[in-house]
């Protein structure tokens, strides 16, 4: 790897750490336009990082001083060359040094946070052109966009669903449930939660009142596998990553249920978590299909491969 890429990698991952908050008190809508994108895209990509960064502060106790002597990008940096070391047929030699240390890299609590900055990285190297997303115009876009403001914000929405009833809520989290993209909420009185598909919200706006929910990201994680574990849809799917430089760990909006990552004894990275099917994963899982391999369960590989059936008549 030459110096000139190895500074391009340094550059971009300074100012990705940037974006996510973690060197810069700037707004993101600011770095967002600073790096060419579009305020959908880092928004986004903002409530993807304050997610996970909630989850390693659970799961550590600690913010950034996880990292000891490494700030946040150069750990990325480090994380980020021992992929591509381990990616290349040329570095088969080195595997053996190289992959107990990558192991530890990807178990630790903050790897999730690093994927999704990489995946941005590889966008960006891949492309040469600034990020570019279609702006939705649709009703359903402008719920997500409002409510995905107010859980960046800490702020409580007022919501009228079509039945006409009217409510007072703290936004937890935007995830799948019975294939219907669902609101995850607070309820701002009694701080009960709630699960709100968008479908069934008529009206929406952020009520410009900062609130904080009592929920921590467990108890919210923990209410979603109570809800799908009701549906007796849930199953464990693994996978095997054929090209971790193609490979979206965390796709938008799914609710992976104890997810996991593991390296064999030859470098493959495999990948697990509890998984609620529907056309949206199974759209998540086509567009890397050459990148990984479906491993289990046997009943989710036969109805994605209906779903591809059906998906190449439609396109045909």
């Amino acid at each position: 790897m030459s110096d000139k890429v190895l500074k391009l990698d340094a550059l971009v991952w300074e100012q990705l750490a940037k974006f996510a908050h973690l060197e810069s008190q700037k707004s993101w809508e600011n770095i967002a336009q600073e790096l060419g994108m579009s305020q959908t895209e880092g928004r986004r990509l903002m409530v993807a990082i304050k997610d996970a960064q909630s989850e390693l502060l659970t799961r550590t106790g600690e913010g950034e001083d996880v990292f000891q002597a490494w700030n946040w990008s150069h750990w990325c940096q480090l994380t980020h060359i021992l992929e591509e070391i381990v990616s290349r047929e040329e570095s088969k030699d080195l595997k053996p040094l190289i992959v107990p240390l990558l192991k530890q890299q990807r178990q630790h609590p903050a790897y999730p946070v690093y994927v999704q900055l990489r995946q941005r990285w590889q966008e960006l190297t891949r492309s040469h052109k600034p990020f570019l997303v279609k702006e939705d115009s649709d009703f359903k876009e402008h719920k997500t966009q409002i409510i995905e403001e107010a859980i960046l914000a800490d702020d409580t929405i007022l919501v009228e669903c079509l039945g006409g009833k009217l409510l007072s809520l703290i936004p937890c989290k935007l995830t799948f449930l019975e294939g219907a993209l669902t609101l995850i909420a607070e309820e701002s009185h009694d701080h009960g939660l709630l699960a709100l598909p968008l479908s069934e919200i008529g009206n929406i706006k952020r009520a410009n009142k900062t609130k904080k929910a009592r929920a921590n990201v467990h108890e919210v994680s923990e209410f979603i596998a109570a809800l799908r574990s009701m549906s007796e849809s849930e199953m464990r799917l693994v996978l095997k990553i054929k090209n971790p430089e193609k490979f979206n760990l965390m796709p938008d909006y799914h609710f992976l249920g104890k997810p996991c990552l593991v390296t064999n004894a030859e470098g493959e990275l495999i990948w697990a978590a509890w998984v609620e099917p529907c056309d949206e994963l199974y759209s998540w899982i086509f567009e890397m299909d050459q990148h990984v391999e479906i491993l289990e369960p046997s009943e989710f590989i036969l109805d994605y491969a209906a779903f591809c059936e059906e998906k190449s008549r439609k396109m045909a």
